[in-house]
């Protein structure tokens, strides 16, 4: 029998005729139980079937890489205990979200008051939304936060270096209710123009039921699923939105493509460039006989060119006709 259920069964037993065994909470043990409280967070896994504590144990190291350590415990009905030895990794994880186990979402938060886990309440995920369709009037801080608490409560609106928020979209931290059907569409009203239809897409957005647009089941498993077609949804995976960091890695991706592309172009120019040197210091010189060496000899004005083997003949004529004279 499930916690939950069996708690439901020992309300509803009567002790008529029996004392209330209590223990009273307070002094060291009330000092200790802070402590705990104080460094670790509690997270529900809204997925229809259950978790293997092992593999969750094993995402959780690789995914949060933790400076000290955390300790995952499974406190039923897929809703876990995460004890840090660091409260520094506690804040950065708890900043971090959100996370997700098996496309599942986790719903991460502090023990509320002494950590009763059934009077928990795990309904809210802070999530990095992204406002398409800005119209620039409303592309600075007040008007972004007004937008945005259609969506849930604002944490945070994200600015330039000179704190504009200038730009093709509108970037929000933003704490929504997941029991609830994710907001798609914001309509900007302004007197005497149309609405502006302004789509809303969501940074790590884990699976949700594409029918009713909640979080936690899928759409074959939605009681408002009647074999509809998936194109008729109301909702769909285009509301998960790119990542500033993997637009960031495209971005990066793209210019060392055209930086290769470039170099490479570069290369095989300089490589031509260097061919037809090449070719033209193998072609004959005009003045140069074939098959022999040419000698450039100045005089003054101009320059006359002769080959060796011409040279050789001349210095032949000249030893016969001195050797005949000699005679």
């Amino acid at each position: 029998m499930e916690t939950e259920e069996l708690i439901k069964k020992c309300s509803a037993i009567s002790l008529e005729g029996e004392e209330e065994d209590k223990v009273s909470f307070v002094g060291k043990m009330k000092t200790k139980g802070a402590e705990i409280i104080a460094g670790c967070l509690v997270g529900k896994i809204l997925i229809t079937r259950g978790v293997n504590i092992e593999g969750l144990r094993t995402v959780i190291r690789q995914v949060w890489r933790t400076v000290r350590g955390v300790r995952v415990e499974s406190l039923g009905e897929n809703v876990f205990m995460f004890k840090f030895a660091l409260e520094a990794d506690k804040r950065r994880v708890l900043a971090g979200g959100p996370w997700h186990f098996n496309k599942a979402l986790i719903i991460l938060t502090e023990p509320e008051r002494i950590g009763n886990i059934t009077k928990q309440a795990f309904t809210h995920v802070s999530f990095w939304v992204q406002i398409l369709n800005i119209p620039i009037m409303t592309m600075n801080t007040e008007a972004i936060s007004r937008l945005g608490a259609i969506i849930g409560s604002v944490e945070e609106v994200e600015t330039n270096e000179d704190g504009e928020c200038i730009g093709e979209i509108a970037r929000v931290r933003i704490r929504v209710d997941v029991t609830k059907p994710l907001k798609k569409i914001i309509f900007l009203e302004s007197e005497g123009e149309e609405k502006v239809l302004m789509p809303v897409t969501y940074e790590r957005l884990p699976d949700f039921c594409f029918c009713c647009g909640i979080i936690g089941h899928q759409f074959r498993e939605c009681v408002k699923y009647k074999t509809q077609k998936q194109e008729n949804f109301a909702f769909g995976p285009w509301m998960k939105a790119v990542t500033v960091s993997k637009r960031l890695n495209h971005n990066k991706s793209k210019d060392r493509w055209n930086r290769s592309n470039n170099t490479k172009i570069e290369e095989n120019g300089q490589q031509d460039d260097l061919r037809n040197q090449n070719q033209t210091q193998r072609q004959p010189n005009s003045t140069t006989e074939t098959g022999s060496e040419a000698i450039q000899i100045e005089t003054g004005e101009s320059a006359v060119t002769i080959s060796k083997s011409h040279v050789a003949a001349e210095l032949d004529k000249q030893l016969i006709l001195k050797g005949k004279k000699s005679m």
